[in-house]
C-alpha cells in the first residue's frame, strides 16, 4: 500500500486517483495519521441479497410515512412559501 501526505493528493489528486483505478492502494496522511484510505471499488461491492434488503426497509419506510390514505394539501394550506421551489 502507497503512502501519500493530504498536500502531496491535493497536488495531484487525478494522478492518484488514476492509480487506484489501476488497482492500487493509498494511505492518505497528515504526518504520521492516516486520515482516508484509497481502494479501488469493486465491481460487484453489494450482493444483492444486501441490495434488496437495503431497498425493501427503504420502501417499507416510505409507506409508514405516506400512507395510501394522506389526504392531498392544498396551496392554501402553505403557511410559508419555498421562494427556491420550481415545481
Amino acid at each position: 500500500m502507497s503512502r501519500a501526505t493530504v498536500e502531496e493528493f491535493q497536488k495531484n489528486a487525478a494522478g492518484l486517483l488514476e492509480a487506484v483505478e489501476r488497482g492500487e492502494q493509498f494511505v492518505i496522511a497528515r504526518g504520521q495519521k492516516a486520515v482516508a484510505r484509497l481502494l479501488p471499488a469493486e465491481e460487484d461491492g453489494v450482493p444483492d441479497t444486501e441490495r434488496e434488503e437495503w431497498t425493501r426497509a427503504a420502501m417499507a419506510n416510505l409507506a409508514r410515512a405516506y400512507c395510501s390514505d394522506e389526504p392531498d394539501y392544498s396551496a392554501a394550506a402553505i403557511i410559508e412559501p419555498n421562494p427556491h421551489y420550481r415545481p
